[in-house]
């Protein structure tokens, strides 16, 4: 864990530059007296623990959106197999079972195969 400290150095000087001068000479330790210090230590602040807290929270909002998804998804697949629930659709006129529809096919060959050879022709 990291830390950051703070010094204030306190001193009675006439202007700017003489109290950086009397600092310096405080601090390469050849004045003693006549300064007023206090330090201050906490700990320094960490963006790893904000990245990890919007990872969760990007997580939890994925897993809430598939399991959203999937559940809306499920229930339409599960009245599929609900008996009674499912439509029966009529057999079509081009099917082998509809003695009709045997010649509405005969016919439709007979256009199609005109439209071919008409093509064929040109």
């Amino acid at each position: 864990m990291k830390f950051k400290t703070t010094i204030q150095i306190t001193t009675d000087a006439a202007d700017k530059n003489e109290a950086m001068e009397i600092v310096g000479e405080y601090l390469s330790g050849n004045l003693i007296s006549g300064i007023d210090m206090k330090c201050k230590t906490h700990p320094a602040a960490n963006h790893n623990s904000a990245l990890i807290v919007a990872s969760i929270a990007c997580l939890i909002f994925m897993g809430g959106l598939v399991f959203s998804i999937n559940g809306r998804h499920s229930s339409a697949g599960s009245m599929s197999y609900v008996q009674g629930l499912s439509a029966i659709q009529p057999p079509l006129k081009t099917s082998s079972v509809d003695r009709d529809g045997s010649r509405f096919k005969k016919e439709w060959q007979n256009k199609q195969s005109h439209k071919i050879l008409d093509y064929i022709k040109r």
